[in-house]
């Protein structure tokens, strides 16, 4: 996936994430027309407040994740070399009803 220099919902593009995290690691799909970007995060800083910083374990990338609830929060992902492109911000919602376990 190729990052954009503007927010995906500027252009109509929709992005699906799929993100799942447990006590050993963070792992996240990114998913826009036909590319797909797969990253694991690590925890390298404090949790401050409502915010966390992510930082990709094995790429480029970093995101930050904020106003948390239960089952939303806001997603924020950009290289770390280049702020000014974007792979993903907007807000990620758990999926609930029939298909909420894929």
């Amino acid at each position: 996936m190729i990052p954009s220099t503007v927010q995906p919902y500027e252009t109509g593009d929709e992005t699906t994430v799929i993100w799942k995290a447990n006590l050993k690691e963070i792992k996240s799909h990114f998913k826009r027309g036909k590319s797909e970007f797969s990253l694991t995060w690590l925890l390298e800083s404090e949790v401050l407040c409502d915010r966390i910083k992510l930082i990709a374990k094995d790429a480029d990338w970093e995101c930050e994740i904020q106003a948390m609830t239960r089952d939303r929060f806001h997603l924020h992902v950009l290289p770390k070399s280049d702020k000014s492109k974007i792979l993903y911000s907007g807000v990620v919602t758990k999926k609930k009803g029939l298909f909420s376990f894929l």
